[in-house]
């Protein structure tokens, strides 16, 4: 007699998290800001390691305290009191930019123009390789100068730069950066610290009728898309910049690596997250939740499990149970299988199927 456990299949197939049940990132979570804390200047979101206001950062880190500045209607958030955030992520955060250009009349002579420099020397940032250095204008060099590395003395110079030059704006295409019009290059991971030199061969009297001015800055490369000789004339370019196409910092927690920071009292990772360490040549790390799991590492209780069951796209294809950090398919009694919607599935043990028989007639 068979035994009545053996009437149906229960098969435990832990599954790998597809992308539609993957974790949300730290300002996606419920556990957003520390107890008694603003989760929200205007319209961004302040993700706890980063807070509004003093005692709700982590460790209370002056780079990681967030000043909302009301007086703007909605209010904006900066740090160290002139970056204003546009976006804080698991790893990311992204700051309005800052255009340098230089711009000229009709004869050569200066108009206008501004420089940009800036230093990340004491901060838990470094510019991401999600930046392109771009130039835009028809009669200009762009040179970046800037530093890797701990401090002045101990740090690398970096020094890069492209040319653009165009004589007709009818040979200025938009799209992605050719050199004619707009030239663009990559930067290195770990710049703490640059400043742009904007030079032009002319000072623009060869196309003054459609570019007055050279414009050079750092960026997100897919924030940015050349609107070609309409961007040399626009008069807003500088301010649509700005607005559209953030710096994207890298940022991490504190200036040790997992190893050294798993010996202090001051470890950052809560309950279901692991440490990451940062690869941008400095020492740091965050926090990242395992597999599975959701919500903000830095804050107790740590990150929560997920119900995979919750999430119609599971694989299951009748019964899913969900587990600590996955879930499994199984099959109700009567049938046998996988449990799974691309696998065996569920097929009924008394199912009937056709039979065909295959003879000859006289």
């Amino acid at each position: 007699m068979l035994l009545p456990s053996l009437f149906f299949c229960l098969l435990w197939l832990p599954l790998i998290l597809t992308p539609s049940n993957a974790a949300a990132g730290i300002a996606n979570s419920t556990n957003i800001a520390k107890p008694g804390c603003q989760r929200q200047c205007g319209n961004v979101v302040i993700p706890y390691p980063f807070g509004i206001g003093s005692h709700c950062s982590i460790q209370d880190n002056p780079y990681f305290e967030i000043d909302c500045n009301t007086s703007f209607s909605p209010p904006k958030p900066y740090i160290d009191g002139s970056l204003e955030v546009i976006e804080i992520t698991d790893t990311h955060i992204r700051i309005k930019n800052r255009v340098t250009f230089h711009c000229y009349n009709q004869s050569g002579g200066a108009l206008n123009s501004h420089l940009t420099f800036i230093n990340l020397w004491k901060s838990h940032f470094t510019f991401s390789e999600l930046n392109k250095f771009m130039l835009v204008g028809c009669d200009d060099l762009a040179i970046i100068k800037g530093y890797r590395g701990r401090n002045y003395r101990s740090g690398r110079i970096f020094s890069s730069g492209c040319m653009s030059v165009c004589s007709d704006s009818q040979d200025v295409l938009s799209g992605p950066c050719s050199g004619i019009g707009c030239c663009q290059i990559s930067i290195p991971k770990g710049l703490k610290t640059f400043g742009v030199e904007l030079i032009s061969k002319r000072n623009h009297t060869q196309v003054v009728s459609f570019n007055l001015c050279g414009y050079a800055f750092i960026g997100d490369e897919k924030r940015f898309r050349f609107g070609g000789a309409l961007d040399l004339s626009d008069p807003t370019f500088i301010n649509r910049t700005e607005e559209s196409v953030p710096w994207v910092l890298d940022w991490v927690i504190a200036n040790k690596s997992c190893d050294d920071a798993k010996k202090s009292n001051d470890f950052a990772c809560l309950q279901n997250s692991h440490c990451v360490n940062s690869d941008t040549g400095f020492a740091g790390y965050h926090c990242s939740c395992n597999a599975g799991f959701e919500g903000n590492p830095y804050l107790p209780p740590g990150c929560t499990d997920i119900d995979e069951c919750m999430d119609p796209n599971n694989l299951c294809e009748k019964k899913c149970i969900n587990t600590p950090g996955g879930y499994n398919c199984s099959c109700p009694d009567g049938f046998f299988g996988d449990g799974r919607k691309y696998g065996r599935g569920c097929i009924a043990k008394h199912s009937q199927f056709p039979v065909l028989i295959l003879g000859k007639t006289i």
